[in-house]
């Protein structure tokens, strides 16, 4: 069994794109995910899926039940889907940016204060994206999911963004900052 040394402080990012998402339903994307986890698990650790018992904790996160000290967490948004796979608590997350009444879910995300700084920003949409990734990313990080309000969490932690595609916003969030080794797989 692998077991994390303490001072590894690195995460693996792989993001795969679809070709055809909008085709596909939500079980083939999910599947999709699932293959890339897999593709990860094997390149970082030499972990096979045949190896691999996935289990829910209490809120509905996913984890690796014979692999403990292996944390992972996959998010999906219109072509991309985002695994992180560190020996951290990781949460990830990516939104596409889409027009969408902004000012209105703006009021779900922010604080009072941070929403009239966010109404009063030049690029509202550009603002509003990032942040809803990164809250996003600390609730799946925590494992509370949706459980709690957006606006007003603590926001603890270490966050960073992801480039994925100038069409989309990603943020990764843990416990302590890490090294990120991304990819963008293309061959699953």
């Amino acid at each position: 069994m692998w077991i994390a040394e303490s001072s590894d402080r690195i995460a693996g990012v792989y993001y795969l794109r679809l070709a055809h998402a909008k085709e596909m339903t939500h079980q083939e994307i999910s599947a999709r995910g699932n293959d890339l986890l897999m593709y990860a698990l094997a390149k970082r650790y030499g972990i096979q899926r045949e190896d691999c018992v996935l289990a829910q904790a209490e809120h509905g996160k996913p984890y690796l039940q014979n692999y403990p000290d292996i944390h992972f967490n996959i998010s999906n948004s219109g072509c991309y889907i985002v695994l992180a796979v560190s020996p951290h608590r990781v949460g990830i997350d990516i939104q596409e940016k889409k027009v969408t009444d902004i000012d209105k879910l703006g009021k779900r995300v922010f604080s009072v204060d941070d929403y009239r700084k966010f109404l009063a920003s030049e690029d509202r949409q550009d603002r509003f994206f990032r942040e809803w990734v990164r809250k996003e990313a600390y609730v799946k990080w925590t494992g509370e999911g949706l459980l709690r309000s957006l606006r007003d969490l603590p926001m603890d932690g270490w966050s960073q963004f992801i480039y994925v595609d100038r069409e989309y916003f990603c943020a990764i969030q843990s416990d302590l900052p890490l090294t990120l080794e991304i990819e963008e797989v293309t061959n699953l």
